[in-house]
């Protein structure tokens, strides 16, 4: 482990204990509950709305009932929409609260891509070296 830290200059455990709290927080993210109840302007609509499941309620006031069947549809629809978007722009909120919280795969993610393909070109090289010796000597021992 230690050689892996010097090669590369990061630290495996640390690596991989932000792996293990990012993929609990995308856990905790995906059971997470956001529920949004949307109104509509008139207050005879109304639709409650889960980012996991997803219609979770519909109240229609009497007077709702009044309106044609095509300005009642489109109303539930308009709401249904518009409570969807508040629910994911919640979600993604959340999500980008939790993920970017002092995360180092997060946070560091194009240093660590930068150090782990510095340290692939470098492990090439050192095959390509390593194969060569091992051809070099081979051919020494044929004569």
């Amino acid at each position: 482990m230690n050689e892996f830290k010097q090669i590369l200059g990061l630290d495996p455990d640390k690596l991989a204990a932000d792996a293990d709290r990012l993929f609990a927080r995308m856990r905790d993210l995906r059971a997470e509950e956001v529920t949004v109840e949307v109104e509509s302007p008139d207050r005879r609509v109304t639709v409650r709305y889960s980012g996991l499941s997803g219609v979770q309620g519909l109240d229609l006031d009497p007077r709702a009932l009044r309106m044609s069947a095509a300005e009642l549809a489109e109303t539930i629809l308009s709401l249904i929409h518009r409570a969807r978007d508040e629910a994911e722009a919640r979600q993604r909120e959340s999500a980008a609260a939790v993920l970017d919280a002092g995360n180092a795969l997060i946070a560091e993610r194009q240093d660590i891509a930068d150090r782990l393909r510095q340290a692939g070109g470098t492990l090439q090289e050192n095959l390509r070296d390593a194969a060569e010796l091992i051809a070099r000597l081979h051919g020494s021992m044929r004569r």
